[in-house]
């Protein structure tokens, strides 16, 4: 025996309540624009590499190839390496970037990147 609740049965409800509760965190996807650049860096310690961002509101980093968890797809290099020349650019030129992160352990790990002009 079931009981409706709308559209949806009990029995289906409560599946699709375990089926979500199931599914790994995701991490939290926000943006940040008009953001100066202090300083960029690149390491090679850390797997195939990462690029550190540091800029006003904080840093942000970006694993080469890499997944940091969270849901968060790896980065290919030749997108690392663009977002290093726009923030070299915008570092060396004084210009802002906009940031879109997604937030995983307490880090910022860059989406997307772009170059205010």
């Amino acid at each position: 025996m079931w009981t409706r609740i709308g559209k949806l049965n009990l029995f289906g409800s409560v599946g699709l309540t375990l089926m979500l509760g199931a599914l790994p965190a995701s991490a939290a996807q926000a943006a940040v624009d008009g953001q100066p650049v202090y300083n960029v860096g690149f390491s090679a310690e850390w797997g195939d590499g990462q690029l550190h961002l540091w800029v006003a509101s904080g840093d942000y980093y970006a694993d080469v190839a890499a997944s940091p968890g969270c849901d968060i797809s790896p980065v290919n290099v030749d997108t690392v390496r663009n977002w290093q020349s726009l923030a070299l650019s915008a570092f060396l030129s004084g210009k802002t970037v906009s940031i879109g992160y997604s937030d995983c352990n307490g880090y910022h790990f860059i989406r997307w990147l772009g170059l205010n002009g």
